[in-house]
């Protein structure tokens, strides 16, 4: 709608298409309409299918109802985050749209967009709430050292393109990524998800996070570094004043790293990293834009720590305890696990984390034995769990066969329906958590109205077979695949449709 809109009425038809325009009117746009009908709808919250219909108007969901009518009259006015829908009474003239502007009125007049879902379920797009796109190149650590922006920039996008068109339509960047690629995403140049991200990593020097290699005196010595993937905080002061490199870098959200991690040889994997005063000025600063900080970290002294410094996303965090659990439960707080790598025993087929002669081999024999209750706890303590595929240094088929095997161990150990809800309505709250930062104001990972028109087609029920979305009990010797889930027949994104099978 354009900016000096003061009011529209729609009516809904199925029969008539005419535009009416004038120069007066050359940037103003009616909505675009779309009635998704013979459906079953999994709202994100509702562990069933419902049988309603579901009407788009513009990017948004404006009904969700049983039996919406092929006409009817809206109002339509500007809303903070973009137009609102409110239903006035019925009608059969047709979907017009009469617009008052300053400089008179035009009438335009359009069939919906009508789709016959043919029974199959309508869902949330998914949602990742941990990836890394700017780290997807291959060659680990050396190879993003080594890699210009560019590449990196490449690998990047095409990450984003492989992770929508498997139906995840909202991602969250867990550090390495600036907004960059979210605006071209955003400006309609490129296919791709919605992006929130947390920019460069805050570590501690010999920190998770702490890039450097031994060779490297300084960070202003490491490409990575200069690419904003990390940033080096030795003190409160410090810490804020990489809190602000990323909120200039256009952040949505912090991460700090607060512990050692598998694949790192920096610091044992049990470290505790950060003073609590460098904790609270991360909190502090973040707060200042109405966000919050994530903290990498696994054990559960870390965890209930963190909780207690106001930390309230707890990326991995598998040696959770009952009691910890519970506090973050009362807190609000949510964790976000990586399920695969260690409810999984194809892990220790991995040649490097499965290889008895690397560091990493021990430390995954670690995370193992120590996270044997984690499942039992998230399933007694119901605190807010999101769905993760926390994955770097590949893309391509690899990253296909990763995505696939963690939604199949995910709804092994959770249940389907709690893992349609950590990729939908909960990653939703995970991300609205952003507050005065988020990008994306409206609701996400629900079909609800004023929700973002994020929407997917799947042939067949997800609550009942979670390989309709892909998943695969296989990892490493899976069969190879095209980009994008066969079953996932339809996939819309602010109200754009970028794929559809069923015509």
């Amino acid at each position: 709608m354009a900016k000096h809109c003061k009011r529209v009425f729609a009516a809904l038809t199925f029969v008539t298409l005419t535009l009416s325009t004038s120069t007066a009117f050359a940037q103003q746009e009616a909505p675009s309409v779309t009635l998704f009908k013979n459906v079953k709808v999994f709202d994100g919250n509702t562990d069933g299918l419902l049988d309603l219909d579901v009407l788009v108007v513009g990017n948004k969901i404006h009904k969700v109802a049983e039996d919406i009518p092929e006409t009817g009259t809206w109002e339509v006015q500007a809303g903070p985050s973009g137009p609102l829908y409110s239903e006035i009474h019925s009608g059969s003239s047709g979907y017009t749209f009469i617009i008052e502007g300053e400089e008179g009125t035009q009438t335009v007049e359009l069939s919906p967009n009508v789709i016959d879902g043919g029974g199959r379920t309508l869902m949330p797009g998914m949602i990742d709430s941990h990836t890394h796109f700017n780290l997807s190149m291959d060659g680990g650590r050396p190879g993003m050292e080594m890699a210009r922006w560019d590449y990196m920039a490449g690998h990047a996008s095409s990450a984003a393109l492989e992770w929508f068109y498997d139906g995840f339509t909202t991602v969250r960047d867990m550090g390495g990524m600036a907004d960059g690629l979210r605006r071209v995403i955003d400006n309609g140049l490129m296919e791709g998800p919605r992006i929130y991200s947390a920019a460069g990593m805050i570590s501690q020097s010999a920190g998770h996070g702490d890039l450097l290699f031994e060779s490297q005196t300084s960070p202003q010595q490491s490409s990575t570094w200069r690419n904003g993937i990390y940033h080096i905080a030795n003190s409160p002061d410090e810490v804020r004043a990489a809190v602000r490199r990323n909120f200039n870098a256009g952040a949505t959200h912090m991460k700090i790293m607060m512990a050692g991690g598998v694949a790192s040889n920096k610091g044992p994997f049990e470290a505790s990293q950060y003073t609590d005063a460098e904790i609270i000025a991360a909190v502090e600063e973040a707060a200042t834009r109405g966000t919050y900080v994530a903290a990498h970290l696994y054990l559960d002294e870390a965890i209930r720590r963190a909780l207690d410094l106001g930390v309230m996303s707890i990326e991995h965090g598998q040696f959770l305890q009952e009691d910890t659990a519970m506090l973050m439960k009362e807190k609000g707080a949510f964790i976000s696990p990586y399920i695969a790598a260690v409810m999984s025993e194809d892990i220790l087929t991995h040649p490097v984390y499965g290889n008895p002669s690397t560091f990493e081999y021990a430390r995954t024999l670690m995370m193992k034995e120590g996270t044997k209750n984690f499942a039992e706890v998230i399933k007694k303590v119901k605190p807010n769990i999101v769905f993760s595929i926390d994955i770097v240094s590949t893309n391509g088929m690899a990253a296909r066969h990763h995505r696939d095997h963690e939604k199949w161990i995910f709804a092994d150990t959770f249940g389907n329906y709690e893992t349609l809800k950590a990729m939908t309505s909960t990653g939703g709250k995970l991300a609205a958590l952003t507050g005065g930062s988020n990008p994306y104001p409206a609701p996400l990972g629900v079909i609800e109205e004023g929700a973002y028109a994020d929407i997917l087609l799947v042939d067949g029920n997800p609550l009942e077979d979670i390989t309709v979305l892909g998943g695969n009990p296989s990892w490493f010797n899976a069969e190879p695949r095209p980009r994008g889930i066969k079953t996932i027949n339809l996939i819309m994104k602010d109200g754009v449709i970028y794929k559809n099978t069923l015509q």
